[in-house]
């Protein structure tokens, strides 16, 4: 008897990208930040309908727990850190896509190190949205620090723990 593997060709993507962070009030400038953005593979329907049924009925620590449990679909690097991403999804969008991504655990608490910082506690994920085009270049936004809530029956809130958002620019 012969038996016959089937391999699937899963999606990858790398993003060389930027992140720049703005000074918050009573402070000036900009720091400009590499990312590297590497996705292996988007997160499977099944599982992301899991992680949304979790926030649904299980509130952030359900969330938590079911994206955790979810197999790592990438990971973003910053400052010689890997963080891993547990949730990849890409959605058409007019001239190429929108990708949102959530990593296990915060890329960096912006503000932290502040005297009167708020605390740290329940920050416990980031959350990157990008739009990107053909050609792999495009722009978006990081919740480095964030925590997500039930907005209605098929949105989520994004608790950014910074005061402005990072805006990230991919490819330029």
């Amino acid at each position: 008897m012969i038996m016959l593997a089937l391999v699937l060709t899963l999606a990858a993507d790398t993003f060389q990208a930027s992140a720049a962070v703005t000074a918050g009030p009573g402070a000036t400038g900009t720091i400009t930040v590499p990312l590297i953005i590497q996705i292996d593979r988007y997160t499977p329907e099944s599982a992301r309908t899991k992680m949304r049924d979790a926030l649904k009925h299980g509130g952030y620590p359900g969330f938590l727990r079911a994206l955790r449990d979810t197999a790592a679909a990438g990971h973003v690097e910053v400052a010689g850190r890997k963080v891993a991403i547990r949730w990849a999804e890409e959605q058409p969008a007019e001239g190429g896509r929108r990708i949102s991504l959530v990593t296990d655990e915060p890329l960096y608490f912006v503000g932290g190190a502040r005297k009167d910082a708020k605390p740290k506690a329940g920050y416990e994920v980031a959350v990157l949205l990008l739009t990107v085009d053909a050609a792999g270049k495009g722009e978006g936004t990081v919740a480095a620090a964030a925590r997500v809530k039930p907005l209605d029956v098929t949105g989520v809130k994004i608790d950014d723990y910074a005061e402005t958002p990072i805006k990230i620019t991919i490819g330029r």
